[in-house]
């Protein structure tokens, strides 16, 4: 933030970790003796971000599986890094585009696979002769894609989507392909976040509801963060005509160049500065600037 605007973005007195986040916890550690393997779906512009340190307490000797959701959106060359380092700490990694079905019948194996290694494992202490039903629970912050991964493995509609944080309410099993159960989640946020850059990023990648943002305090933050980045800058300067002259003024006077080249004025000329806020942070969160990553693994 600006000096002169010395206050987060994030409005704190409203809570991010409803009531049902805390339920569904509960819910979760109840049903997690049920379960075979975690997959935990992470944003691939925010791996680091996105992860719930709630998540490996409560999966902790599960076997796991991470997926980078939304890679579409994210920096390519940023998201070969993170499944390159999550396979180093040993989990399976696998990237998905879940809009499309992309990469979906891979998770699929993926599964098949943790599960066959499980039952084979088994199999070696007791004998089992029936078909084993491999139970999957899916976790992760809101709006970071888990119902449409559903959706998407199940080949039909049955989990709620949407495009906004809290979709999900309520815990589900949904059975797939024969052999799989899934069990979707509300989506798990965090009672605090002991860095206020995670709730940035959060917020810029639309993981955090809309309600708790000082529109025009995240904006300022996400110019300042492609400011800083000289990929990122040439595609803020593509995106709203911005020159070179003007590319490093403070970000506050950039949000009036944007809201200037964009048209968001009131009576008398003057800059709409919250219509030019709101159209900055849809552009960002949905890709319009450009395939950005907010999370570097060497960071």
């Amino acid at each position: 933030m600006s000096d002169k605007e010395n206050k987060s973005c994030l409005s704190a007195p409203i809570s991010w970790f409803p009531g049902h986040m805390v339920s569904a916890q509960n819910d979760i550690k109840e049903n997690l003796k049920l379960i075979d393997i975690v997959v935990e779906v992470l944003d691939a512009r925010i791996p680091k971000s996105s992860r719930n340190p709630i998540i490996d307490e409560l999966a902790k000797n599960k076997a796991r599986i991470i997926v980078l959701n939304k890679y579409d959106l994210a920096d390519k060359k940023y998201v070969e890094k993170w499944e390159k380092h999550f396979r180093e700490k040993g989990y399976e990694c696998i990237k998905t585009n879940a809009n499309i079905s992309d990469n979906i019948q891979k998770l699929i194996q993926l599964i098949n696979k943790k599960g066959e290694e499980i039952y084979s494992n088994k199999k070696n202490n007791k004998k089992i002769n029936i078909k084993p039903i491999y139970r999957v629970l899916i976790m992760g912050i809101p709006n970071v894609g888990k119902s449409t991964i559903i959706n998407k493995i199940a080949n039909r509609q049955v989990a709620n989507t949407g495009n906004k944080p809290g979709v999900t309410k309520k815990k589900q099993w949904i059975r797939v392909c024969n052999n799989i159960e899934l069990l979707d989640t509300p989506g798990l946020l965090w009672p605090k976040f002991d860095d206020e850059n995670i709730g940035i990023k959060l917020a810029l990648t639309g993981n955090i509801k809309q309600e708790v943002i000082d529109i025009e305090g995240l904006a300022y933050e996400g110019i300042k963060f492609l400011q800083s980045i000289d990929e990122y800058k040439e595609l803020l300067m593509n995106r709203y005509s911005i020159n070179k002259d003007e590319i490093d003024m403070e970000a506050y006077e950039l949000l009036e160049i944007i809201g200037k080249n964009r048209g968001c004025l009131v009576s008398g000329g003057n800059i709409d500065i919250t219509k030019t806020s709101k159209l900055f942070f849809e552009d960002f969160k949905n890709g319009k600037i450009g395939s950005i990553n907010l999370d570097f693994v060497d960071v």
